[in-house]
Formats: structure tokens, sequence, C-alpha cells
């Protein structure tokens, strides 16, 4: 009976230590099994995961570069149309001219001297009677210069010039509608 009590004590205790060590070797197993496919999966999808962003960011470039593209081209088409109207119907507002040469005369610090305003003959009249008066009393002389177009001028002073021409602010406007072109 001692045999036996013995033998089934050791078979309970077998059975109990292989179930221990099996759960504890399933438990061990599966976290080891777990980290290494987990590490696994990751090496794997990296390069996945970089090409996917590498093709994400190229295709937020292309579509940057499309608005660019279409709002540079319809700003050309824009100064292109508005640059046919204005080749054949010159009409300027006369008000934009005094503005801006009211603008100019704001700056006069800059100028020293004897500073000269140059304006198209055909504005010449209308510059006089709005502003001659202020220009007389900064010491500025008004002349007429063909080569400018209606709505333009040009100040000339000891310290250089000041271009606000039509041509040249046309040229402007093309180049920050258009950069590299111009």
């Amino acid at each position: 009976l001692k045999i036996q009590a013995h033998e089934q004590g050791y078979n309970a205790g077998l059975a109990e230590g292989r179930q221990k060590g099996h759960a504890q070797g399933y438990q061990e197993g599966l976290a080891q099994g777990l980290e290494q496919g987990q590490a696994q999966a990751q090496t794997q999808q990296a390069p996945i995961h970089a090409r996917m962003q590498q093709l994400v960011s190229e295709f937020q470039n292309t579509l940057d570069a499309l608005d660019s593209v279409i709002a540079s081209r319809l700003m050309q088409m824009a100064l292109e149309a508005a640059r046919q109207v204005i080749g054949q119907t010159p009409a300027v507002d006369n008000s934009a001219l005094i503005k801006q040469i009211q603008q100019l005369l704001q700056q006069e610090p800059l100028f020293s001297g004897k500073p000269q305003l140059r304006v198209h003959p055909d504005d010449l009249q209308r510059v006089e009677e709005m502003l001659g008066a202020t220009l007389s009393l900064h010491g500025w002389r008004l002349r007429g210069d063909p080569t400018l177009h209606h709505g333009g001028c040009k100040v000339s002073a000891d310290e250089g010039d000041l271009d606000a021409s039509v041509a040249t602010r046309w040229q402007e406007l093309c180049r920050l509608a258009a950069p590299g072109v111009l």
C-alpha cells in the first residue's frame, strides 16, 4: 500500500509538474513568439510604410504644383486679356495716377534737391490742375514725357529715379504672376 501511495503521489506530482511546466512554457513561448512576430512584421512593413509615405508626399507636392501652375496660367491669361484690352483702348483712370503721385509726395523726404515728376503729356494738364500747388510747395517740377504711357509716371531726383510707369508696373505684375518666365 505504501508503494502504491508513493506511486500515486509520484504520478500526481509528475502530472502536476508537467501541467505547470507546459502552462509556463506555453506562456513564455507565446510571449516570445508574439514579440518575434511583431518585430518581423515591423521589419517587413517598414519599406512598405516608407514607400506609402513617399507616395503621399509626392501626391501632395503634385497637387501643390498643380495649384500653382493653374493659378499662374489663369493670371497670365487675365494679364494678357487685360493687355489686349488696354492696348486697343488706352483709357486710363486719372484718379489712380493722382493717388499714385500723392503717395510719391508722401515719400518726398526720400528725394532731395528738385525732384522732377514726369507724366504723359495728355495727363499733364489734369495733374497740374489737381496737384500743381502741392508739387510746387514741395519743390517738385512737373514735365510731360511722351515716352510714358497714360497713367504712368517717373520721378527723377539727385538720388536716382523711381519708375512708376505702366510698362514697369506691367512687367512687375507679369514677373509676380509667372516667376522665372520673365
